[in-house]
């Protein structure tokens, strides 16, 4: 997982999801949740994920960083399926689900900047809760630097080349080892650095406001759509079972618009 491309797209972006106040994408977001927790159909659950990959690729948010990361998921959600689930119908909608949950959570993190995600729980969870979420958050891109630098130290020094992966699987090791050090060593020097500068148990974060309120509303109602549908269809399954398919139809066509204005632009 590259975190640095995905705080990269959630700060500097410019979509129309980045201009929406960060409160507006999480109501949304937990309104597809909740509409990807009701559907019961596998159609269904293609169509919204098909919808929902269609709408990024409108307002231009990074597909190929994208997908790779909705799709890890999917691994898991294929060996609970193949465990447990009765027959295939059932497996795929688990997979399914899977994959659009995880859909929607990358689009929030690519298009809203961590921070900001995190800072409504500062008002549920204790306060040393919170701030340990933001200062991982600042310690992610220090770690990862530190541990490009050691992997890439240790290779030099060792003339490791790629067809040597036994050598290579040890270069890695090692550098976790130096990094698991200077992990504990960047914790505490932070902890030192805090408390000098008159830290009082809470990192408060502003939150931001729209820069667009059109934004808002096209997120919310796209949210409430996708809930109607899949409340419409958990409540009158019975009757709409043979119309599952226009679900995954409008998905489609939902994908191909998306990606016809997402490359026009």
């Amino acid at each position: 997982m590259d975190v640095t491309a995905v705080d990269r797209s959630a700060v500097t972006g410019s979509t129309l999801l980045h201009r929406a106040a960060p409160a507006s994408k999480l109501i949304a977001a937990g309104l597809l949740l909740g509409a990807v927790v009701s559907v019961n159909d596998p159609l269904v659950a293609a169509g919204f994920a098909l919808s929902l990959t269609g709408a990024a690729a409108a307002v231009r948010l990074p597909l190929r960083e994208m997908l790779p990361l909705a799709a890890y998921p999917a691994l898991f959600a294929l060996v609970f399926a193949f465990a447990s689930a009765p027959g295939p119908v059932t497996g795929a909608l688990f997979v399914l689900k899977a994959v659009t949950a995880a859909l929607v959570a990358v689009t929030l993190m690519f298009s809203t900047p961590y921070p900001q995600v995190f800072a409504p729980l500062q008002r549920i969870v204790p306060a040393i809760v919170g701030d340990a979420l933001l200062m991982t958050y600042r310690s992610l891109f220090i770690l990862a630097e530190k541990f490009g630098d050691l992997l890439r130290a240790v290779r030099l020094r060792s003339g490791i080349t790629p067809r040597q992966p036994v050598r290579a699987a040890r270069a890695t090791v090692r550098a976790l080892g130096g990094l698991l050090l200077y992990s504990l060593d960047l914790a505490q020097r932070e902890y030192d650095i805090l408390r000098l500068r008159g830290y009082e148990s809470r990192l408060r974060v502003g939150a931001m406001r729209s820069s667009e309120p059109s934004a808002d509303a096209a997120t919310l109602m796209y949210a409430g759509l996708v809930l109607a549908v899949a409340i419409a269809f958990r409540a009158f399954g019975p009757g709409l079972d043979g119309y599952s398919w226009l679900v995954t139809a409008a998905g489609a066509l939902d994908l191909i618009v998306g990606l016809l204005i997402g490359w026009r632009h």
